[in-house]
């Protein structure tokens, strides 16, 4: 009986491991697939990133945990504010930190087991723990750099577009105007995803909204909201726009005057250091001699 039950529980272990077996031979190919379906795709990047990217984009879909949810969220916001410059989606970005992790910790630990001639345990993961938050921080970087780039082009922006429109153009013309004089500056962008929005069915108010939306600039957010309420009140969006126009130049030049006050205050503490440096070199030697002569 015991010999009976031993060769059912072997042959069980058997087909349970062929199984296994197969359906990960099944799934392998899959990837496989999709793994080279990837690195074609690249095919114009260096190896070393091909292979990263196509890492990322496997990996990434595993990264569908509900604790990442509000990671995810915000990856998602920031990636809309950058202009998608990675072209990655937030699991990948989150596929990116943790290879970052891993190869910086593992990098990290010959270093110093051979820098110190010991395991260096806990500094190889501090080291794979701020790389793993680097590619986070450098998409919130490049966002807010965005940002300040849409703001500074905002008010001659908004001029072009009253020059046009007084010329007889209409407001979607003045925009593709606006889009063709700098296609790649970020505002033309932003502005050429409204003319496809509104080719594909959207009104020109949902489009516009979803651009403020898409940017999160408190300079934008307004022209939006006075755009929007011109075409309700059947103003005439180019007056409409003079008055933001100004109004941005106001808030800058605003901006501008806070910033130089403050500047004022905050070069003190650095120039008290300064002459306190100054003036102990200048002393420096008499209080030395007055020590070694008894003056003191």
């Amino acid at each position: 009986m015991i010999y009976a039950l031993s060769f059912v529980i072997f042959v069980s272990v058997l087909v349970l491991a062929r199984t296994l077996l197969l359906a990960g031979t099944r799934k392998w190919e899959q990837d496989r697939g999709l793994v080279l379906e990837i690195w074609n795709q690249m095919s114009a990047e260096p190896p070393l990133v091909r292979f990263f990217s196509a890492a990322c984009k496997y990996i990434g879909r595993w990264n569908t945990h509900p604790a990442l949810d509000r990671y995810r969220e915000r990856l998602s916001r920031d990636i809309l504010t950058a202009g998608d410059p990675w072209h990655q989606t937030p699991n990948e970005i989150i596929a990116m930190a943790e290879l970052s992790f891993v190869v910086v910790m593992l990098l990290a630990w010959l270093f110093l087991s051979s820098l110190f001639g010991s395991f260096q345990f806990f500094l190889g993961i501090v080291f794979g723990g701020l790389a793993a938050l680097t590619p986070g921080y450098l998409l919130g970087q490049k966002a807010v750099a965005r940002k300040i780039m849409v703001n500074r082009q905002l008010p001659f922006a908004l001029d072009l577009l009253i020059l046009s429109m007084e010329a007889g153009s209409s407001f979607l013309e003045s925009i593709e105007t606006l889009v063709t004089s700098n296609p790649t500056s970020p505002l033309a962008e932003e502005f050429n995803h409204v003319l496809q929005a509104i080719q594909h069915g959207k009104t020109r108010r949902a489009a516009l909204l979803e651009m403020a939306d898409r940017v999160k600039s408190e300079d934008l957010a307004p022209v939006i909201h006075g755009i929007n309420t011109g075409e309700e009140l059947g103003t005439p969006i180019g007056s409409v726009l003079r008055v933001q126009a100004d109004g941005i130049r106001l808030k800058r030049t605003q901006r501008a005057e806070k910033l130089a006050a403050e500047a004022s205050s905050k070069i003190l503490f650095p120039t008290l250091l300064i002459m306190v440096a100054v003036l102990l070199m200048l002393m420096g030697p008499v209080i030395i001699k007055g020590f070694r002569d008894g003056w003191f």
